[in-house]
């Protein structure tokens, strides 16, 4: 043979005769890939903008046999000990690729969706603390260069309770404003997301002045519906701001087991109401804390149609524009009856030329959670003329978990799940105007006003949750959270009724607000 010949032949089993060729591929065992030091898997949302890959496995890897691809295309990588690395030019931040890597020896290869880190949200606030004087607590999204936080705050004594929260005291004279540039360098790559401005003068003792990136977006041409209870501060917010409200819904009703109305609509907000020519759907509730006397009432065709007997002559003998149905509590055993009720009810009403609001209790994205289990969603959306999907206590006073009361996450979770089967333009996004203060696990609802008195302690100190985009206070060494909402979080819970496409909003309740809630309505 050859001697030539006889070199190749021999190649296939071993390096001789100078002649190049590859093995079969090692056993790589487990792969890891990370990009910027953090695992990438699918779905990650964090990826530093060159990427940064990093592919290690059991054993050192041979170049030749790996290769990558980011959106179909090409990836170098180079050898880095027994690594393999690679970059690529900066990616737009928050934008989606795929990296695909193929490697020797094995059947399939790596697949990942990934999007590069967003712009990094932030919060500032201002308050009075009654020890330290003027404070600036900033929240981050992700860690910010703490060399620049420093020089947007001359003259500050700064502590980092963490890389993403930052507190500023003054022992001379504080600037006038703070201004954070959206070139702030923040963790793996990414830059605030925009500019924010903080102003310092005429702050007073007891009051918050925050700021929040990306802003809330404007409410524009939104329809209202308010309710009142019979306090003072409730009737006062109807009579400051009555121009801005489409319904007004005044509490006062209470149904019986046996079919009896008991009670009245808040007297002095029908009159204020109809004084000022605005339509009035009284609320008609039950007592969610007897749900056995709601099942009686609802069971008992008798008792049903004397309710609604009594709803048809109190509604048409004061000129009621409609009926509010706020039924809750009840047992899930009652949801073909409580279905009924509101058929017979929407049917009496139309017949006399009045509508039917119904309170659902939302459903979550898992389906139907102990709350909701009696409302038949698309039943009741068919018969009544508008559904408020009563979008509040994600985390009530019974449940122990310190969170927001409707965070902006859950509310578009809630929403999604809800909907099915609803007329948008006949829904109403209800929103929270309350507080919520949580003691060592116990919670207690409170106003705007008394949720910000927090602040009047030493310490006291605002954090905001990214996810939920609502704002929250920490006092009482650290016991105290307090979530409460104001006008930036309500403005962005109100966008999803725009988003939607859904006839309004319905506000729980007038007097627990945040005074800069009305000026969103211009």
């Amino acid at each position: 043979m050859p001697r030539r010949l006889a070199c190749v032949a021999a190649a296939l089993l071993v390096s001789a005769c100078g002649l190049p060729f590859t093995s079969s591929a090692p056993a790589y065992g487990f792969i890891t890939v990370t990009s910027g030091g953090t695992s990438l898997v699918p779905g990650s949302s964090d990826v530093p903008p060159t990427l940064d890959l990093r592919l290690h496995a059991a054993v050192a890897f041979r170049p030749e046999d790996v290769t990558a691809t980011v959106d179909n295309r090409s990836l170098a990588l180079a050898p880095s000990g027994a690594d393999l690395v690679g970059s690529v030019s900066p990616m737009p931040l928050a934008s989606a690729h795929h990296l695909n890597v193929t490697i020797a020896g094995r059947a399939e290869g790596i697949s990942i969706d990934f999007d590069v880190i967003a712009p990094t949200a932030a919060m500032l606030a201002a308050h009075i603390d009654p020890t330290d004087g003027l404070i600036v607590d900033g929240t981050f999204a992700d860690a910010p260069s703490q060399q620049r936080v420093a020089s947007a705050l001359p003259g500050a004594t700064l502590s980092w309770t963490d890389p993403t929260h930052v507190r500023g005291t003054w022992r001379g004279t504080p600037p006038p404003a703070v201004d954070l540039s959206p070139s702030l360098p923040t963790a793996r790559g990414s830059h605030l997301v925009a500019p924010m401005h903080l102003d310092l003068t005429g702050i007073a003792g007891g009051s918050l002045r925050r700021v929040t990136v990306p802003a809330a977006p404007a409410v524009d041409g939104v329809n209202v519906v308010a309710f009142v209870v019979n306090t003072a501060p409730s009737n006062t917010a109807l009579a400051l701001h009555q121009s801005v409200l489409n319904w007004v819904a005044p509490t006062g009703w209470t149904a019986q087991s046996d079919g009896t109305l008991l009670g009245t609509p808040d007297a002095a907000a029908v009159a204020r109401a109809q004084a000022a020519h605005l339509p009035v759907w009284p609320s008609l509730e039950n007592d969610p804390r007897d749900p056995a006397s709601t099942s009686a009432l609802l069971n008992a065709q008798p008792a049903v149609s004397k309710l609604i007997d009594s709803v048809i002559q109190a509604t048409t003998g004061s000129g009621f524009a409609g009926v509010n149905l706020d039924f809750e509590g009840m047992s899930a055993n009652d949801k073909t009856a409580f279905t009924t009720f509101v058929q017979a009810l929407a049917t009496a009403l139309h017949q006399h030329g009045a509508q039917l609001t119904v309170d659902v209790v939302p459903h979550g994205l898992g389906g139907v959670n102990r709350y909701s289990a009696a409302y038949d969603v698309p039943a009741i959306g068919t018969a009544a003329d508008l559904v408020d999907v009563m979008a509040y206590d994600q985390h009530g006073e019974g449940g122990g978990t310190p969170g927001p009361v409707a965070g902006l996450n859950w509310d578009v979770e809630q929403l999604a799940a809800t909907l099915v089967g609803l007329r948008p333009s006949h829904t109403l996004l209800g929103i929270p105007l309350y507080a919520r203060s949580w003691d060592n696990g116990t919670g207690e609802s409170l106003t705007y006003p008394e949720a910000i008195a927090k602040l009047r302690e030493a310490g006291a100190r605002v954090e905001y949750d990214f996810g939920g985009q609502t704002p929250f206070i920490v006092s009482g060494g650290g016991s105290t959270m307090t979530f409460f909402d104001d006008a930036d979080s309500l403005a962005r819970k109100i966008a999803l009724a725009h988003q939607g496409h859904l006839a309004g909003i319905a506000a729980w309740r007038l007097g627990f607000e945040d005074p800069a809630f009305w000026s969103l309505f211009g």
